[in-house]
């Protein structure tokens, strides 16, 4: 299954695996730091059957505990909502807007790595910089950055 994340106004677009997503994914909670990106490797990491633990109750737990850290009085162990949005919705069929994609600017800063998170043989193999251009795009043009 391959990803495609583009700037719906500029049409720029990066394409790679489900894996290079789920890393690429997973950079962007370790910049954004804090407790949930703890609560995120371990929604990265499970799978039925790794534990006791049902899919439901592994679900009932895992909200529980997002809500409560979204709801933290104290802001600085409270997640930026635009990102975990990104960070949590589908694979397939997602969709931020421009104010997330500038938020996830903001925690990216000047990070920038050689992973490659596209598809290895191709020439334009998507990389954390090609990523960014995508984000700065559609801040620049106040459009949303879809992913399908």
């Amino acid at each position: 299954m391959g990803v495609s994340i583009t700037c719906r106004k500029t049409g720029r677009t990066i394409d790679m695996g489900a894996g290079g997503f789920l890393r690429l994914r997973r950079k962007v909670s370790e910049l954004q730091g804090g407790p949930f990106h703890d609560v995120y490797e371990e929604v990265c990491s499970w799978y039925p059957g790794r534990t006791a633990e049902t899919a439901d109750e592994f679900d009932a737990r895992i909200n529980a505990r997002i809500e409560e850290l979204l709801a933290d009085e104290d802001k600085t162990k409270r997640p930026d909502i635009k990102i975990v949005d990104f960070l949590l919705q589908t694979d397939v069929g997602g969709r931020i807007r421009y104010g997330a994609c500038k938020n996830i600017l903001k925690v990216i800063g000047d990070y920038d790595d050689n992973i490659l998170y596209g598809y290895c043989g191709r020439p334009d193999c998507a990389k954390f910089a090609d990523f960014k251009s995508i984000l700065q795009d559609c801040v620049d043009t106040k459009s949303d950055m879809i992913w399908s």
